[in-house]
């Protein structure tokens, strides 16, 4: 367990600034009555259950990292500003219907000097707030691809800034290079970091099947470990918090993949960001993963 017990104790000097959009997550919960018979729609009626909001995106990251790190700020939008409504089975918990609403006030340059900080993270969720950030080089960069912004968020909109750090998914790898993946294989990993990127390190998440890592000549691999699955909301922000600190920290490559993965897996047993990760919880997941080798 030297790698945990070594991180908790290394990542207490560290400073960092995550820089992102905050995304309220509400949640209301509904019945199903049926099919309208007038028109095509659904009905529902509402439950007397009050409705329940969660503080996600660049906050989820910031809130995950800042129980690990010595200092850490966070430069965001209002979370009124952007808020994600979901109605969902009282009964099962399975979402019915999703409203969005995004109304950013601030319209000013965001000038981020990145040489203040030893770790500077960009969560982009293409929502508009990242669009005004001025930043010079050598920052960690997610870009997310959702329903609102498809096709439109591209990690390649900052290849003109030199990057630590990416972490994106296979869907996202996919619209980089204009071609849909169903698996990172070397030959994809190589022709993903050559491709207007312009990064030191490349993480991609692939879901069930893991993650892979790349500095542009070697390649790791770490399979997911098993929990059992609550919800995957937020997994890939938490995973991309922590690769990025490991990325800052100088953590072997074989063993980049290991916390972020942990991390992540971690995640996946509660609602959306209702929790976050901390050293005690961190810490008893990697005892039971690690030692069982899953």
């Amino acid at each position: 367990m030297n790698l945990i017990t070594d991180f908790l104790k290394q990542s207490k000097n560290y400073s960092v600034l995550v820089v992102g959009e905050t995304i309220t997550d509400e949640f209301i919960k509904v019945l199903y009555q049926g099919q309208s018979m007038k028109s095509f729609c659904p009905v529902f009626q509402l439950t007397s259950a009050p409705a329940e909001q969660q503080l996600g995106g660049a906050y989820a990251i910031y809130r995950h990292l800042k129980d690990f790190v010595g200092k850490i700020d966070l430069i965001s939008n209002a979370p009124e500003e952007i808020v994600k409504t979901r109605y969902i089975d009282a009964n099962d918990g399975v979402k019915h219907l999703e409203l969005n609403k995004f109304d950013l006030k601030r319209k000013d340059e965001i000038k981020v000097d990145v040489s203040k900080y030893d770790v500077v993270i960009v969560a982009d969720f293409g929502h508009g707030f990242c669009d005004q950030v001025n930043i010079n080089d050598g920052f960690h960069l997610m870009c997310q691809t959702n329903s609102h912004n498809f096709g439109f968020n591209r990690i390649s909109k900052w290849k003109s800034k030199k990057k630590k750090s990416i972490c994106i998914d296979l869907r996202e790898a996919s619209l980089q290079i204009n071609h849909r993946i169903s698996s990172c294989t070397d030959d994809i990993m190589k022709e993903l970091y050559n491709y207007e990127l312009s990064t030191e390190h490349l993480f991609v998440t692939t879901g069930k099947e893991g993650s892979v890592y790349t500095d542009g000549k070697n390649i790791s691999r770490q399979s997911s470990f098993k929990t059992q699955i609550v919800d995957t909301i937020g997994a890939g922000d938490a995973f991309f918090g922590f690769s990025a600190l490991c990325t800052a920290m100088n953590v072997p490559d074989d063993q980049k993949l290991i916390i972020p993965s942990l991390a992540a897996s971690l995640t996946t047993t509660w609602l959306c960001n209702e929790k976050n990760v901390n050293p005690q919880n961190l810490t008893e997941h990697a005892n039971k993963h690690l030692h069982a080798g899953v």
